[in-house]
């Protein structure tokens, strides 16, 4: 027997007894079938989940957990072709479950292509208990998948012999990979079409060039904005931030080109004399930190001390610093405290007996040594402290002496 019952606050559809079901058609025909197991079905009148649509749409599920407990509750996608049941399959499922003091796990899934009707599905995406989302892997930073953290980093993983991360800009020129700080660009890696297609890694005006196409291949000066190489514009290393040695085959190469030069003469006698006076200036040292470092192992060198050839220069009259063998650069410098950065061990977030989360989840942190870094400016900065360094170009200095031989 069926019953309706209305009332204030609800309306109730009632139909009693084994088998009976509850209809509701429209324009005439079926549309939505309540069983009396509690299946719903929606354009089935036979559904066999708790709610079931036709043609392949979504069934809601309640599946208990292989080792007893907790139920997985999830949403699974299926194709139904009554035609052929090979067609007729779960295709995914995105599960719901509990671990750990009630942190949730929300996990995708799907078969494998080709898959067979009774082939279970495989997951590919979760999303953990603090929030991270992984891709290829349960276990965030695990090999061969992909986290991206909700503190805001990503981790591709991949020990298969191929690439993490593939970045590919097509139909133009420009920025494949742009960073950031606070917002604004301080650097990329872009492409050129300049020798066939090379790579450019810089920071504003300042990059350098990857290509394959010149005799020996080289790394040339360009312009990581524009993509153009430059010429004569940009330095390696700085006075304040030097490189240690240069490991090379051949010595450098200048540019030596009569069409390239203008004002040449020779040698006045004051230069002249300069010159001899340089040859008696030469001396043997050893370099302080490397004192420091090595005590009296540090080994001995040779050259001029750049006080000595300027004060030559200025006992002939002359200014040591219209001469490009004399370098006397200007910087300025402060030193910064930077301190240390205890260990924070991973902690798992927490949840009442509701799921209402009780504490955060914490990300992993690794411990940093305190260090002193060095900020340099080239123009005179509040709080900076000017420091001033001299060196030589040897090559035009030793051009210089032999002049005088």
């Amino acid at each position: 027997m069926s019953t309706i019952k209305s009332s204030d606050e609800h309306l109730t559809i009632n139909a009693d007894g084994s088998g009976k079901e509850i209809k509701f058609q429209s324009n005439g025909s079926e549309s939505v079938v309540i069983k009396d197991t509690g299946n719903v079905g929606i354009g089935t009148s036979s559904p066999s989940y708790k709610l079931e649509t036709k043609d392949g749409d979504i069934s809601v599920v309640k599946l208990e957990a292989a080792s007893g407990g907790n139920t997985v509750n999830g949403v699974r996608f299926r194709v139904n072709n009554s035609a052929n049941t090979a067609q007729s399959a779960t295709l995914g499922m995105i599960n719901a479950e509990t671990v750990d003091s009630w942190g949730g796990v929300l996990t995708f899934s799907t078969k494998p292509a080709n898959g067979s009707p009774n082939e279970s599905v495989t997951e590919r995406m979760r999303i953990d208990s603090t929030g991270n989302l992984l891709v290829g892997t349960t276990t965030a930073g695990g090999s061969n998948g992909i986290t991206l953290h909700s503190s805001g980093y990503i981790q591709p993983r991949t020990n298969t012999g191929i690439p993490a991360i593939y970045a590919d800009r097509e139909g133009s020129d420009g920025s494949i990979i742009e960073f950031r700080k606070d917002g604004s660009t301080v650097g990329s890696i872009g492409s050129t079409s300049t020798g066939g297609g090379s790579i450019i890694i810089g920071n504003d005006s300042s990059g350098i060039m990857f290509r394959g196409d010149l005799t020996g291949s080289a790394f040339i000066p360009a312009n990581p904005s524009t993509g153009a190489q430059v010429d004569n514009t940009l330095d390696v290393g700085h006075s304040a931030i030097r490189f240690d040695d240069l490991y090379a085959t051949n010595g450098t190469i200048q540019t030596s080109d009569r069409n390239e030069k203008q004002d040449i003469e020779e040698l006045s006698e004051a230069e002249q004399r300069v010159a001899v006076a340089c040859k008696g200036l030469m001396r043997k040292f050893r370099w302080q930190d490397s004192v420091a470092e090595k005590g009296d192992e540090a080994r001995t060198h040779f050259g001029i001390i750049a006080q000595d050839l300027q004060d030559a220069f200025t006992a002939e009259g002359l200014d040591a610093g219209d001469y490009a063998m004399f370098i006397s650069t200007t910087w300025y410098e402060k030193e910064v405290e930077v301190d240390a950065v205890e260990a924070v061990e991973a902690v798992e977030a927490t949840y009442d007996e509701d799921g209402n989360e009780l504490t955060s989840a914490v990300e992993e942190v690794k411990a940093k040594d305190a260090y002193i870094r060095t900020d340099t400016e080239d123009e005179p900065t509040d709080g900076y402290t000017e420091r001033t360094r001299l060196g030589v170009r040897y090559p035009e200095l030793l051009a210089f002496i032999i002049s005088a031989i």
